[in-house]
């Protein structure tokens, strides 16, 4: 029995990932070009950890608002603000966030947001979700819902640039979501090309750098993101005069 329980497992899993791409290593850059577009996807696939991984450019006008309430059974969400100002609704608590401050939406949680100024409020807008089972318990254990504003996140400076940790949990989706946000001096690397079981996605924030992939180079620039596979060696360097900085987010 125990062994017909895995070979079921595995056939679940080869579905699921079957109903989306496998994803590649590339760099993908942002999705919306033109006033009259509000959302595009920028990524859609499936990983080792994750049937379903999809990231999307969102742009909302002046005076709009736009509102997510995943179900039990529905997609992790999280978010970053590419540029602007929001006025932020998370489970009815309010507050207003600008550039490069993030959410994090559980499913069963309600979130909304709101443009209240005059020019476009621009965010990405990530989805995940797991192959394995649902656990709505360790996601809960782990933390709720949140929002963490740009202001608020310390700055560790060191002789590359600076670091600053957003977090490191488990979700109901993932065993690990850590998150933490580079900022590049000029002529530094990363890191040697290393590799790491977890995969990985590097967002650029501001500026350019050249991104490795298994040896070759790649053009990263503000407001693209490169997708590292699992055990991909990569790294990034600052070519410019000016720092640069980028999200680094990695699951498992």
């Amino acid at each position: 029995m125990k062994k017909l329980y895995f070979i079921l497992l595995g056939f679940i899993s080869i579905q699921l990932n079957a109903q989306n791409k496998l994803m590649v290593s590339q760099v993908y850059p942002w999705a919306i070009n033109d006033a009259k577009t509000t959302k595009a996807v920028m990524m859609s696939g499936a990983g080792p950890i994750l049937s379903k991984h999809s990231i999307f450019s969102v742009s909302i006008i002046p005076g709009k608002s736009i509102s997510y309430n995943p179900k039990l059974n529905d997609d992790e969400l999280f978010f970053i603000i590419k540029n602007g100002s929001a006025d932020v609704s998370l489970n009815g608590v309010k507050r207003t966030l600008g550039k490069s401050s993030v959410v994090f939406l559980l499913p069963g949680d309600v979130l909304s947001f709101t443009n209240t100024t005059q020019d476009a409020l621009e965010l990405y807008e990530m989805h995940v979700r797991s192959n394995a089972a649902v656990d709505h318990e360790r996601g809960k254990k782990a933390g709720p819902s949140f929002v963490m504003d740009w202001n608020d996140m310390k700055f560790k400076p060191h002789n590359h640039g600076g670091v600053r940790q957003l977090f490191d949990r488990q979700t109901a989706m993932l065993n690990r979501f850590d998150i933490h946000i580079t900022t590049l001096n000029p002529r530094f690397n990363s890191h040697p090309p290393h590799t790491h079981k977890n995969e990985e996605i590097i967002l650029m924030v501001d500026g350019a750098g050249d991104m490795s992939l298994d040896g070759k180079l790649n053009r990263l620039t503000t407001g693209g993101f490169c997708y590292v596979e699992s055990m991909i060696p990569h790294n990034i360097t600052n070519a410019s005069d000016y720092p640069i900085t980028y999200f680094a987010i990695q699951w498992n």
